[in-house]
């Protein structure tokens, strides 16, 4: 790499120039995470409440629209399968990313993949670098970024998914580098919208944005070649500006250690933010370890580190969909003995009861208290803590929930979660399919499969 490069002529050229066979020790995370979008993304397409975006995006061209049996152009494909994907908040995470990097990532891919000759691998490929492309912006924005109100899947992702998706079309260089700047003038998506339907259309809008960055790239359109730099560059808008390791982040040992093998992918147990897996994983215990009823419970207190509550920002939600984003619902519905499924993280509105149980719950973002080292995210943990009526006092400390990297499901706990989404024809469809992947000499074969899945997602 040549140093008199500006940061996001590097960060591209170091994109133009990797080997599809660099990428291949990513490679099975890359399955595991597409079987895991494709997990939400189906479970998603079986909520009636998708139709309304499936009515606005089909019938405009040929891309793959998962379990429609319609088409639509790339970008309209790569919507729509993105809000999917995460309309059930059920998808993987990046704790790098602090986000969403599949449920982005594999939309925009599909979309190209189903209206042109690609590639497993190269599928592949462009996925693992996508992936790593979103974490080390991630890294380089510093925390600002989200504690501002930006929502990382969305902002971070379509950059991400422009380079993915011209590395995908094989653009070159100087391409790649108008569609860095073409996404840059796109970047948007704000946390406020968490718990609502607009929280998975940022992550689509995402995908569409980066495949359509990509595909003005590829007809000649020109952008700016400098949008990570400088004081009106990405970093300095979004971010806390360009520091001394900003280059060493954005391009240090790229290509011999990818963040998807370091940092992993967090594989959810639950349908709601990762963030409240910790709550729940402390709740459930609770009530499986104790004998206490609600009822008993005069206060429950959580706590915090410093900002590890931040994606949390419903304290008083009114509906399970807002509830996948709140503490409290989170814990009241552990504590009250009910399960962590779709049927209470809905847009049913949540029951007296429960609204009820909340109000007697408190937040605490205590720094004193020391992380574990093997916490993850790093420095995340929550404390849930039980003051009962007769003084009693029970707790419960989570620092690695079931499914993050420190403590990943098991092969037969992902292939329980791909059964429950997906039906059972399908799921052997799919994993047949996916495993081979890397010798596919084109994506036709998975295509069709998606293809024609339509109309068997589970209820």
């Amino acid at each position: 790499m040549t140093t008199y490069l500006n940061l996001t002529e590097s960060l591209v050229w170091a994109v133009a120039r990797t080997e599809e066979a660099d990428t291949e020790p990513a490679f099975t995370i890359a399955k595991q995470g597409l079987l895991d979008y494709l997990s939400a993304a189906w479970k998603g397409e079986a909520q009636k409440e998708t139709d309304r975006l499936l009515r606005y995006v089909s019938g405009s061209g040929q891309a793959l629209l998962l379990g429609s049996g319609q088409g639509a152009s790339a970008e309209l494909s790569a919507l729509y399968n993105g809000y999917l994907g995460h309309y059930l908040d059920y998808d993987d995470v990046n704790q790098t990313v602090r986000g969403h990097p599949s449920t982005v990532l594999y939309p925009a891919l599909m979309a190209v993949a189903s209206l042109r000759p690609v590639t497993g691998k190269r599928f592949l490929a462009a996925y693992v670098i996508g992936a790593e492309v979103m974490a080390r912006l991630a890294q380089a924005m510093g925390q600002q970024h989200y504690r501002k109100g930006f929502h990382n899947t969305a902002t971070l992702g379509v950059l991400a998914s422009a380079m993915a998706t011209g590395y995908l079309l094989q653009l070159g260089a100087e391409r790649l580098l108008n569609a860095m700047g073409i996404a840059a003038a796109q970047v948007s998506g704000i946390r406020l919208n968490f718990g609502t339907e607009s929280k998975p259309l940022q992550a689509g809008l995402a995908a569409q944005k980066g495949v359509q960055a990509a595909l003005l790239a590829e007809a000649g359109i020109a952008a700016g070649h400098t949008v990570l730099d400088g004081s009106q560059g990405i970093f300095a808008l979004y971010g806390e500006g360009i520091r001394e390791d900003t280059r060493e982040i954005l391009l240090g040992k790229w290509g011999r250690s990818w963040k998807l093998c370091i940092s992993g992918l967090w594989f959810k147990m639950y349908p709601f933010c990762s963030a409240a897996s910790h709550i729940a994983d402390s709740a459930k215990q609770l009530y499986q370890r104790e004998s206490f009823s609600p009822e008993e419970i005069q206060k429950v207190m959580l706590v915090f580190p410093p900002g590890g509550d931040a994606a949390l920002i419903h304290r008083c939600p009114t509906t399970g969909e807002e509830g996948r984003f709140s503490a409290e619902y989170v814990a009241a519905v552990g504590l009250n003995g009910l399960s962590y499924t779709l049927d209470n993280f809905s847009c049913r509105p949540i029951s007296a009861n429960l609204r009820q149980f909340m109000e007697r719950t408190e937040r605490r973002n205590d720094a004193t208290i020391i992380p574990a080292e093997t916490a993850m995210p790093p420095g995340r943990f929550c404390i849930v803590q039980l003051y009962l009526k007769n003084g009693r006092i029970l707790k419960q400390r989570t620092d690695t929930p079931k499914g993050c990297p420190g403590n990943p499901l098991t092969s037969e706990e992902r292939y329980q979660k791909l059964l429950a989404c997906c039906p059972e024809t399908l799921v052997s469809k799919l994993l047949g399919e996916v495993e081979g992947l890397h010798h596919a000499s084109d994506m036709s074969s998975l295509i069709q499969v998606l293809k024609t899945g339509a109309g068997q997602a589970s209820g």
